[in-house]
């Protein structure tokens, strides 16, 4: 059967920020549409309005007179992207708590994700798994216009937090994704204040990768924001 062209802009998008997710074009790679189309096997149409998602998004920059890049990600712009997260994750505790009996099989979704994280194995399957836990907890919390700005945001997030995956603590980093569990339960106790607090210290551990990364000498940032609690050495 063939597919409709909205379902291919849609193959498009999720297959190429795949790519730029695990390395297969790294930043400053640039998206070429023929090249693309070709190992897709569709045409460049669907795969043009994909690259323009990924721009929109921040993902990829337009360069004039040099086409699409993979956008070149900053601790700066990392630490900014993880601040959003921070604040919307935050923000949806207590809608979420409150539709909680409305939509049961968002909640029901949720319990077998953060099961699926306690066995999976595979470090890009358990990421993938923990962006799909949060995306359906901020959906829960019923805001469609936020849904949308989360996700843009974690999909730049995600770039930095997996490329820097293979060189830093792996044992703090599944510990991090794991923490799914405690999440959920209270989310289901109803326990807004220590949610709250739960999501900022599990989302501390982003802060951290970023901390390393720079004493790595990687890249360098002015003014680094002072987080909760003094750095943990990684």
């Amino acid at each position: 059967m063939k597919r409709e062209k909205t379902s291919l802009q849609d193959y498009a998008f999720l297959e190429i920020r795949k790519r730029i997710q695990n390395g297969t074009y790294p930043p400053g790679a640039k998206l070429s549409t023929q090249e693309i189309s070709d190992s897709l096997g569709i045409s460049r149409t669907p795969v043009v309005a994909a690259i323009n998602r990924l721009v929109a998004q921040g993902v990829a920059d337009a360069i004039p007179n040099r086409g699409v890049t993979v956008a070149k990600i900053t601790p700066r712009r990392i630490l900014e992207t993880v601040d959003i997260r921070m604040m919307i994750e935050r923000f949806c505790v207590r809608p979420a708590i409150k539709n909680l009996d409305y939509v049961p099989e968002i909640v029901s979704e949720m319990q077998e994700v953060a099961d699926a994280l306690q066995t999976t194995e595979d470090f890009n399957a358990a990421y993938e798994l923990e962006s799909r836990f949060h995306t359906l907890f901020v959906k829960l919390a019923g805001n469609e216009k936020l849904l949308g700005i989360y996700e843009s945001n974690w999909s730049i997030g995600s770039i930095f937090f997996l490329w820097t995956a293979s060189s830093t603590n792996m044992d703090y980093l599944w510990a991090s994704l794991k923490e799914s569990k405690k999440i959920l339960e209270l989310l289901l106790a109803k326990d807004a204040e220590a949610l709250e607090d739960f999501i900022q210290q599990h989302i501390q551990v982003v802060y951290d990768t970023i901390d390393w990364y720079i004493r790595q000498g990687m890249d360098q940032i002015t003014m680094m924001p002072k987080r909760l609690d003094q750095m943990k050495t990684m």
